[in-house]
């Protein structure tokens, strides 16, 4: 899968739920969409945090965001809002999508359902 950047449509959503900027006392954050897109390059390309391109931060400040946006459940937030964006444009659908394999259909086309019910 190739990857590709944050746009900028994407970003004003994202944004929402990331830390605010500190002040300017002390030593400045790293650009928080750099850090995103880092994030983002190893998720998609399932490198390791090692193999981070520098121009979206050092490996540590990068994986360490990472750890902070899962401690304080941010992604929780991003997936719901862009979920939830997806139903209102009409671009998610779930009709067709299987929660598990209790939907899948057992041996002898008979679903896990109906076994349960049997027994």
């Amino acid at each position: 899968m190739a990857f590709s950047e944050i746009d900028d449509n994407l970003w004003s959503i994202i944004s929402d739920y990331l830390p605010p900027q500190k002040p300017h006392t002390g030593r400045p954050r790293s650009d928080l969409r750099l850090l995103m897109n880092g994030i983002l390059f190893v998720l998609t390309t399932g490198c390791t945090w090692s193999d981070v391109p520098e121009k979206y931060g050092t490996k540590s400040t990068v994986h360490r965001f990472h750890q902070y946006l899962c401690e304080n459940r941010a992604y929780q937030g991003i997936f719901f809002d862009l979920l939830q964006r997806g139903y209102d444009l009409k671009i998610v659908d779930l009709s067709h999508c299987s929660i598990d394999t209790k939907s899948i259909p057992a041996k002898k086309g008979v679903s896990s359902d109906l076994m349960a019910i049997r027994e």
